[in-house]
């Protein structure tokens, strides 16, 4: 098992999928498992057009306030995508060619999913390519993308989310409710100083590219409540923490803070976390169990995730500054809403997710036959064209 080779798939639209990609190559690696190759796909295929979709993506909040959601737009008109529609056609062939030049170099056991990439695992296998395939859905809600990736196994979040799934036609015994992989420091037993009870304090995570809206004004409102401490990460947001250090200068109750190794431990002393609505960062939190206030949510996956958290009493979620604010007092003041939310947080966190889907995979890749070197080749070949006896192709080169 010490010579299997993984290929973990991934794209880079925020950080969550590919930190999701790094967690479970860690746990591999604390196996013994060391050939773990993690492909930006999109990236790896069509740098240029990765570029200018990630640049878009990222900008989706700004012209979403000016009434131009066309990523919300996107998202909701393809999210009961069929297998015979025209996106799931085109998404099944998009970086299809520069993936199978990957597959001729590293000629891996298995291919793990962390990103949505459509019809591209049934494209692979309606012409041969038949590599184990596992799909980890880094959300708390269900697009259909995600299923038009065709997986021998789908790791997910919760129940809820398995059930969505069969009722829309995916094999009930093909999913496993892991939760979504945080990284390990999340999943260790919190120390006995941390399990004391919490100041009220308040931590805001600004998020690895946007800050989240009317950061000063929330400040300014959130340390205007009685004894109140804010702190808050901005990541490698310097020139943010550089206009906030000038705005609130002299304030003992703010603290700022760059980028923060040991987050967990932040996240663990605070009375309550204000954030976006990433699922990784959003499982992060549950997994501390930290009460969560969502704010300013954007289209999306990152609504639905959580509209999804509210429903079950895990989440706030505030689309102003007051509602912020009267929504982080009452997590303050109410033993009986932090203590509600968090007996939700005892049911959300099923356990050390990147460790039970490595296990897994691993006990499935066992269960698998054999494959001679010569018949991979003739399989990772089929769409790319044949290669000569001396071909042997450059790094991710065709």
């Amino acid at each position: 098992m010490r010579d299997l080779k993984i290929v973990i798939l991934t794209a880079g639209y925020g950080n969550g999928h590919i930190q999701v990609s790094r967690t479970l190559q860690q746990s591999f690696y604390r196996r013994g498992i060391g050939n773990i190759s993690i492909v930006d796909l999109y990236q790896e295929a069509h740098p240029g057009m990765n570029s200018i979709s990630r640049y878009l993506y990222l900008c989706s909040p700004y012209f979403s306030s000016y009434g131009l959601d066309y990523y919300g737009w996107s998202y909701y008109a393809t999210r009961n995508a069929k297998t015979n529609s025209a996106f799931a056609k085109w998404s099944g062939w998009l970086g299809v060619k520069k993936f199978v030049a990957i597959l001729k170099e590293l000629r891996p056991d298995a291919i793990i999913c962390t990103f949505p990439f459509g019809g591209i695992s049934e494209t692979l296998k309606k012409n041969g390519i038949h590599v184990p395939w596992f799909t980890v859905v880094t959300d708390f809600s269900l697009h259909n993308r995600w299923l038009l990736t065709r997986s021998d196994r789908f790791y997910v979040a919760t129940e809820d989310l398995k059930t969505e799934m069969v009722r829309r036609g995916a094999d009930r015994d093909a999913i496993t409710v892991t939760g979504i992989p945080v990284r390990e420091p999340f999943c260790t037993p919190a120390s006995p100083k941390s399990e004391q009870p919490r100041p009220r304090t308040i931590l805001i995570l600004m998020g690895a590219y946007i800050p989240l809206p009317n950061i000063q004004l929330v400040i300014a409102k959130l340390l205007a409540l009685e004894n109140v401490r804010v702190d808050i990460v901005c990541g490698g947001n310097d020139k943010m923490r550089r206009r906030l250090e000038r705005r609130f200068a002299g304030n003992d109750r703010l603290r700022l803070f760059g980028y923060v190794e040991e987050i967990h431990e932040r996240m663990r002393r605070a009375s309550c976390v204000i954030t976006k609505a990433g699922g990784i960062t959003l499982s992060e939190a549950i997994q501390i169990r930290t009460p969560i206030v969502v704010y300013r949510p954007f289209s999306g996956q990152e609504l639905e995730n959580a509209r999804y958290l509210e429903r079950k009493g895990a989440a706030s979620v505030a689309s102003s500054v007051g509602e912020l604010v009267e929504r982080a007092r009452e997590i303050l003041d109410s033993e009986e809403k932090r203590n509600e939310m968090i007996r939700q947080y005892e049911a959300l966190a099923v356990g050390h997710a990147s460790d039970t889907i490595v296990e897994d995979v691993l006990r499935t890749v066992a269960e698998q036959p054999v494959r001679a070197g010569e018949e991979y080749r003739r399989q990772v070949v089929c769409i790319g064209g044949p290669l000569a006896e001396d071909d042997e192709p450059d790094k991710y080169g065709v």
